[in-house]
């Protein structure tokens, strides 16, 4: 039977065509209906998408390349147990479907289950001290024996201890790759993912062949913030791929906690940081759990990705708080006070307000509690 046989052939083939990453991936679904239709379609016809041209669309010896590159991708997917999905499927994630950036398709080890996507995030460093450890064991423990998946990256260090304390509880977890399966990174987490494939899952958007590189960890990040309802911050720098995850769930519309640590760490500079813009500091999974009804409710909205955003549109997954605050910005530095009047929120709201602007990358401080709006460039 010629390849692509089904619609989602025709998306594995498209998803391993260079430079057609999801946004030019979802304008051609716009353009042509299907991939299956995208892909029968002349090279040329190609050019009238925008951010396309014939260049992306292998044709000739290219094409025979690409038809062989997703057959045997296929067969592997199926060799490794996985299943590819895409939006085209029931079980692809509903969470995944509201992103701007959605996922053309992603492989997955294990099963869904109905509570996946209302799980709660654990992320941090991946040097953690021993109280970092504990802190993600006991807080994954209590989730997992509260009945809520616990999801984070399959990382060193912190991710890797909140995946091993959920299993052990006896809970759910779902670990999210930043490589393929046949490259998995790191290398010595592939028994864990074997174990979570037991009574979860492990989900990745890559090839299996492909290596862990510095633009897959915020990608992969970014379907963390996506699938849970909240985030969870244990130990990070202050630049960590941890603080893009607490960015990516705050422009999300999900709620931002961090574990507070001692004063002496570097390591609790990126919760310290995330607490004092507002950011909900937690000790107990108990914390976590009475906000997660309120969390439930927000699930649904559309978010955006990262970068998607213009300065003339903050976009529909921040609060009404955080939109009201972001009319009374501009380029003049304010402070709180003036703010928190401009925008006619009280002392309890202005905090989480600057919060979500600033990991959402629509404003900055700067010294003396000072705020600015920040521009933003739409792509």
């Amino acid at each position: 039977m010629t390849f692509p046989v089904d619609e989602n052939d025709a998306r594995l083939l498209l998803s391993l065509c260079p430079g057609l990453g999801p946004v030019r991936f979802g304008r051609l679904l716009s353009a042509f209906g299907s991939a299956q239709t995208a892909w029968a379609a002349d090279p040329g016809a190609w050019a009238a998408v925008e951010g396309l041209g014939p260049a992306q669309r292998p044709s000739g010896g290219g094409e025979s390349d690409a038809l062989s590159r997703a057959e045997e991708e296929k067969e592997r997917i199926a060799a490794t147990g996985g299943r590819w999905l895409t939006s085209a499927d029931s079980e692809y994630p509903a969470a995944f479907r509201l992103l701007y950036d959605p996922p053309i398709g992603v492989t997955v080890w294990g099963r869904w289950a109905p509570g996946d996507e209302g799980g709660v995030a654990i992320v941090g460093s991946r040097q953690p001290t021993a109280y970092g450890l504990a802190a993600a064991a006991r807080l994954s423990t209590e989730l997992a024996e509260a009945g809520v998946t616990v999801v984070s990256g399959l990382a060193r260090g912190v991710d890797g201890e909140a995946h091993r304390a959920a299993l052990k509880a006896g809970g759910r977890t779902v670990g999210i790759l930043g490589s393929g399966w046949d490259r998995f990174y790191p290398r010595e987490h592939r028994p864990l993912a074997e174990k979570i494939i037991q009574r979860g899952a492990v989900v990745s958007e890559h090839p299996c062949d492909e290596g862990p590189s510095p633009e897959n960890f915020p990608r992969r990040n970014r379907l963390i913030a996506a699938l849970a309802l909240g985030v969870v911050v244990v130990e990070a720098k202050e630049r960590s791929g941890a603080l893009i995850t607490a960015a990516l769930a705050a422009e999300y519309g999900r709620d931002v906690f961090a574990v507070p640590g001692s004063i002496f760490s570097p390591l609790s500079r990126g919760p310290l940081g995330l607490i004092q813009k507002g950011a909900k500091p937690v000790s107990s999974a108990t914390e976590i759990l009475d906000e997660l009804a309120v969390l439930r409710e927000a699930v649904s909205r559309p978010v955006e990705s990262a970068g998607t955003l213009s300065e003339k549109e903050p976009g529909p997954t921040l609060s009404a708080g955080a939109r009201r605050l972001w009319d009374a910005l501009d380029h003049t530095p304010a402070g709180l006070d003036a703010l928190a009047s401009r925008a006619g929120l009280g002392p309890a709201e202005i905090g989480p307000a600057c919060l979500a602007l600033e990991l959402a990358g629509l404003a900055r401080e700067l010294p003396g509690k000072q705020f600015v709006r920040t521009e933003r460039v739409a792509h």
